[in-house]
């Protein structure tokens, strides 16, 4: 007989958890061993990493002796015989190398023959030595009338395009001292379950530390806090703490691209500081050549530069959808835990006497040790080498490598339509208390964390929101706040109806406001929830500087004591269940203050745009052509031109031009803009050979078609005087000439491949996966298409990056 008595640091057995249902004794004469975990549909050939798990859910340690894992239809594999300590759990699998090689440890033992489970369903039974069922769990197409279960059988939680069935754990639910929950042989003692839309509809993948991190953790202590604003102070910050690191440096984020902390990072790698460095190796919209660069310069100076990827060839699957977490920790002691990405665009670093232009977030510096060391902890659990989903910068890797030959990285960033309110950054030192939360393990907590600290708030209290993405509801796109309710907007609400003042500030800069599930629908129905009754709440978007409002900050002022709230969270569904995210909430009254403030200042601004980013060197004063689709993957006919007015005024586009013809004897085309459009600031127009093939290819409107192929979209007009009037307005696929004209002369010209243009520098032809000749940023113009423009895989016309 073996005594198995190991460690829930590694996922097997547990010294906690001794309370939860049939854990309080003996039930029906037998142990109250559960099934704990069951991977039935994994990612390995042939599901060859299928694995169950089981716990003791007693205050007592339990004997196993002949007791055995099978499915409704036979009694299954036979279970050494061993004793489970209180609490203790263990792995049981079918292959130890294809479950070590998902889940990044091995299994406590592997049974043969394993019972196989069905993708369709199934039954998993766990029998003792009579043959009884000690525990039951029936899933999808599974036979409900299994002896030892009750009710409709467990599906696992999938929601179209963020969860899917695929290994996917079904794992059981804990109470809040990380026992399982009090047992009936249903469904509803499962994660997945769908009738508690905070403590259900959970999700978990190969990977998690969800036992070792089930919880937020809570620190008392005398440290120094150090609040930087974005784009304000925050580049000045954060740099400054990196250049005063003597042995260390972590770094965890989504992107990293700011050239200027690149540096910084390489000359502490130079001067003998460890440097690493965790990314998400597929952010939104791809990996680009400026964060490969900077990559480069860590590697170069003795850095380590580390992604998080998956590989469909190799059977590779990220831990996480997205690594999101953004944050720092310098030398075992300092933290900076971020709303910002290490990005040009969030910490701007040029002159800010003048203004600058950039992203609202807020990045939080300590120095209390002991939230170090939980980051520490987090940070290596992350980029434990035993998991197969992180790859290394190497320059030999055409995708994890340098950028191309010749590339120019972006060294400039900021401007002047921004006018700073924090040129310096708040410090505050005395008693602190710190509550660390990340997902996907812990955020979604009735009892604790953003949810315990919204529940809490009540009359005459008040909480400010300042929020990059908070969705009406979560679910399907099509799914509505009574079905799949965003359990966060729901407690803001709720905040309100218990008299509360409510203020919600989203961003206006990203949104989609025509989407469902936008921040302008997520306010609408926020809005008319509070008219219809009488809630002092109001919810806005806005853009307060300038580049979108990035932030994701929760202020509570809850009996005259104030709590703030930052990090990566946005509130999403994926965000809080599928992401690696981090936040920490601090109770300071300082804080509060000094973050109200800028939250107040925001509110008062919510219409505020770059009115003179012309003064920026580099931006343009004129409308510009800042996407080009020329081989679309379908119809050629569906190939576009987009134009942005990248000013702070409306521009009419009476008399303006576009077309290939370089010169008026040209045998190609220029038509003219249809009469009185007018272009509002950062307003964006899309021109179109053909709306029906363009529509049918990227699923939104164009504003102007060349072709008169749909009546209800208005045609150019040829420009007989210039250009062959028999001509049409085609893009060729090996290269060409975009002008954007009006009286005065050529206003814009973009040319690439073969084309070539005096005023221009053309753009090499773009190689799969790219798609799309994108401007970036959106306002500068230089005439060198490489230097404005980057190849990008995803055409978003209709949309700024």
């Amino acid at each position: 007989m073996s005594v198995v008595a190991l460690s829930i640091g590694r996922g097997v057995l547990v010294s906690a958890g001794e309370r939860g249902g049939r854990g309080a004794g003996e039930t029906n004469g037998r142990p109250p061993i559960l099934i704990d975990s069951v991977l039935f549909d994994g990612y390995a050939a042939d599901d060859a990493d299928e694995a169950v798990r089981i716990i003791n859910a007693s205050a007592a340690a339990a004997t196993l002796i002949g007791w055995r894992l099978g499915d409704g239809g036979s009694p299954g594999a036979l279970l050494p015989s061993l004793t489970l300590a209180p609490g203790a759990a263990l792995w049981m699998a079918r292959d130890a190398g294809a479950f070590r090689f998902q889940f990044g440890r091995a299994p406590d033992l592997t049974l043969s023959p394993w019972p196989g489970y069905s993708n369709a369903g199934d039954e998993v039974v766990l029998r003792d030595a009579t043959g009884a069922p000690a525990d039951v769990l029936v899933y999808l197409a599974g036979d409900a009338t299994q002896a030892g279960w009750l009710g409709p059988t467990l599906a696992p939680y999938r929601v179209s395009g963020l969860f899917a069935a695929e290994g996917q754990v079904l794992y059981r639910r804990r109470d809040p001292t990380g026992a399982p929950v009090a047992d009936t042989d249903s469904a509803a003692d499962w994660a997945q379950s769908t009738g508690d839309p905070i403590a259900g509809r959970k999700v978990r993948y190969p990977g998690w530390e969800t036992d070792r991190f089930q919880a937020p953790v809570v620190i008392t202590a005398t440290a120094m806090l150090t609040v930087a604003v974005a784009p304000d102070n925050a580049y000045e910050v954060v740099v400054g703490a990196i250049g005063r690191a003597r042995s260390s440096i972590q770094l965890s984020s989504l992107t990293l691209e700011h050239a200027g902390v690149g540096e910084a990072l390489a000359a502490a790698a130079r001067r003998g500081v460890a440097v690493t460095a965790l990314l998400e190796g597929a952010p939104p919209g791809g990996l680009t050549d400026q964060e490969r660069y900077v990559c480069g310069l860590i590697e170069r100076a003795g850095g380590a530069c580390w992604f998080m990827i998956s590989d469909e060839n190799r059977r590779v699957h990220n831990r996480y959808r997205f690594l999101h977490a953004k944050y720092l920790v310098i030398d075992d002691r300092i933290s900076a835990i971020s709303s910002e990405n290490f990005s040009p665009d969030s910490l701007p670093d040029d002159d800010k006497a003048d203004g600058t232009l950039g992203r609202r977030g807020v990045v939080l510096l300590t120095d209390a040790r002991a939230v170090a060391a939980h980051l520490t902890a987090l940070f290596t659990a992350d980029l434990d080498p035993a998991h197969p989903d992180l790859v290394r910068w190497s320059a030999a890797d055409p995708v994890y490598g340098p950028p191309p030959d010749g590339f120019t990285p972006i060294t400039e960033s900021g401007g002047t339509g921004y006018a700073v309110r924090f040129p310096q950054p708040a410090v505050f030192y005395g008693s602190l208390v710190f509550e660390i939360i990340q997902a996907p393990e812990n955020s979604l907590r009735a009892m604790d964390g953003l949810l315990g600290l919204l529940g809490r708030v009540g009359e005459g209290d008040t909480l400010l929101v300042e929020q990059l993405e908070e969705r009406p509801h979560w679910g399907a796109t099509t799914s509505n706040p009574a079905a799949d309710p965003n359990p966060r907007l729901e407690a803001y609400l709720d905040a309100a109806r218990r008299g509360a003042d409510v203020t919600l500030l989203l961003d206006a800069f990203f949104d989609d406001a025509d989407s469902a599930t936008s921040n302008a629908a997520a306010c609408a129905y926020a809005n008319d929830t509070a008219r219809r009754e009488s809630l002092r709440l109001r919810c806005q978007v806005g853009n307060p500087a300038g580049l979108g409002l990035h932030n994701k900050m929760v202020l509570a002022q809850i009996d005259g004591r104030g709590v703030i709230h930052v990090g990566s969270l946005n509130g999403t569904e994926m965000s809080n269940k599928g992401n690696r995210e981090l936040a920490v909430q601090v109770r300071s009254d300082a804080a509060y203050a000094y973050l109200a403030e800028l939250f107040a200042g925001d509110l008062s601004h919510t219409i505020h745009l770059p009115v003179i980013l012309g003064q920026f060197q580099g931006a343009a004063t004129h409308p510009l052509i800042s996407e080009i689709v020329y081989d679309t993957p379908g119809q050629d006919e569906a190939e576009f031109v987009e134009i942005v007015n990248p000013t702070g005024a409306a521009i009419d586009l009476t008399g303006y031009a576009l077309g290939d013809a370089v010169l008026m004897t040209d045998f190609e085309d220029m038509r003219l803009l249809p009469f009185g459009i007018v272009l509002p600031p950062n307003g964006v127009l899309v021109v179109t050979l053909s709306a029906v093939a363009f529509r049918a290819e990227f699923g939104v409107e164009p504003n102007l078609e060349i072709l008169d192929s749909d009546p209800a979209v208005p045609d150019l007009i040829d420009l007989p005087a210039w250009g062959d009037p028999e001509a049409v307005f085609q893009l060729g696929n090996l290269g060409d000439e975009v002008l954007l004209m009006n009286q005065t002369g050529v206003v814009d010209v973009v040319t690439y491949g073969d084309g070539a243009h005096p005023a221009a520098v053309a753009c090499p032809l773009l190689a799969p996966p790219a798609h799309t000749l994108e401007r970036y940023p959106y306002w500068r113009d230089s005439r060198v298409c490489p230097s404005d423009f980057r190849a990008w895989p995803f055409p978003s016309p209709g949309r700024l990056p």
